[in-house]
């Protein structure tokens, strides 16, 4: 079985601070809608600040906080990168006739994300209260890339035997 399905190692307090990661980008989210008066999708880049600074101290020491916060950090910077791309389909449909097709289908495309977002979210929120690790099925692995180049690169391991 994948190491990603098992149970992670940590204390109660702990796993609830793995939940707290999760949940981390209401706050910005919520402070943005709070400083603009209504909701913007330009705005949605900072819903990454949740986990990258509130995350930053709940996640301390524990390196199942760390996964968590790495997951919940790719989440929400793949959230934002489509969010921005919508909204661009819906400037370019509103300002150009023959694209105006896609303003419905930006702003249906936009609620689903909207409500993935929200769901995905308490999914990963409720796993990790229990010590397991979440990963949505299309999220962005900025992490991989900023750590160790492309996730994609095959690299040879070197045998552990004698030489």
């Amino acid at each position: 079985m994948s190491p990603e399905y098992l149970v992670q190692p940590g204390t109660r307090s702990e796993r609830r601070r793995d939940a707290a990661v999760h949940l981390t980008p209401l706050i910005p989210a919520a402070a943005a809608v709070a400083v603009i008066g209504r909701p913007a999708v330009w705005a949605a880049p900072v819903i990454i600040l949740g986990p990258l600074a509130l995350g930053a101290i709940l996640s301390r020491d524990s390196d199942a906080g760390r996964r968590h916060r790495r997951r919940a950090i790719d989440f929400n910077a793949s959230v934002a990168v489509v969010a921005l791309v919508l909204w661009g389909v819906l400037e370019l449909g509103a300002r150009v006739e023959l694209a105006g097709v896609f303003v419905p289908v930006g702003l249906l495309l936009l609620a689903l994300l909207w409500l993935n977002w929200l769901l995905m979210m308490a999914i990963a929120a409720n796993r990790a209260r229990y010590g397991e690790l979440f990963e949505p099925p299309w999220v962005i692995p900025f992490s991989r890339w900023l750590r160790r180049g492309d996730p994609r690169r095959i690299t040879k391991e070197k045998p552990h035997g004698d030489s």
